[in-house]
């Protein structure tokens, strides 16, 4: 069964599973050619045309083009989720993001795991460390939260406040979101 929810991005939605798909890591696919042998990201890339398929533990975030009506492409996304995503389905892995040696960068890093990534999962995205340097940490924003309206918010408002609480080095958090 296949549980679909809005996100805080009008273009996301987040379809869950309840079971998970991912064994480890996640992925961000933005073409037909970043699927790598991934079927229903490449058929819904043939079929539906989103703009971006973000794939993480029991769940696949779509964001569809703005051009685009949920209610035209819905039923074509669940149905071949649950076509492609059944009990035969082998959980996929990726590979997890950057390993950082520093002692602030890591501390950066549990903040994330473990007191924000959590709650922007339960909204169809992920946030990622790229890099820490001179007080300023740079994330890659994913999924439904990458162009989220209220994502500029949410980072200067709850990202940047707590980190920041936790780890009094950091200045600034700023997104930095790449192709």
């Amino acid at each position: 069964m296949i549980t679909l929810t809005d996100t805080p991005n009008p273009e996301s939605k987040k379809f869950i599973f309840d079971f998970d798909i991912v064994k480890s890591g996640s992925k961000e696919i933005k073409s037909i050619e970043d699927c790598k042998e991934i079927r229903f990201a490449e058929k819904l890339f043939e079929q539906v045309s989103p703009e971006l398929v973000y794939i993480d533990s029991n769940f696949v975030t779509i964001k569809k083009k703005s051009s685009q009506d949920w209610n035209e492409i819905k039923e074509n996304i669940l149905k071949i989720l649950s076509e492609e995503i059944n009990a035969d389905f082998k959980p996929l892995s990726f590979e997890k993001s950057l390993e950082f040696k520093d002692e602030i960068s890591q501390r950066i890093e549990e903040v994330l795991n473990e007191k924000i990534r959590p709650a922007v999962a339960m909204d169809g995205g992920d946030i990622q460390l790229k890099s820490y340097k001179d007080g300023v940490v740079e994330v890659m924003l994913k999924g439904s939260c990458a162009g989220c309206p209220s994502s500029t918010v949410t980072l200067k408002q709850g990202v940047e406040r707590m980190i920041k609480h936790y780890v009094p080095e950091v200045n600034s958090v700023t997104a930095v979101n790449v192709d």
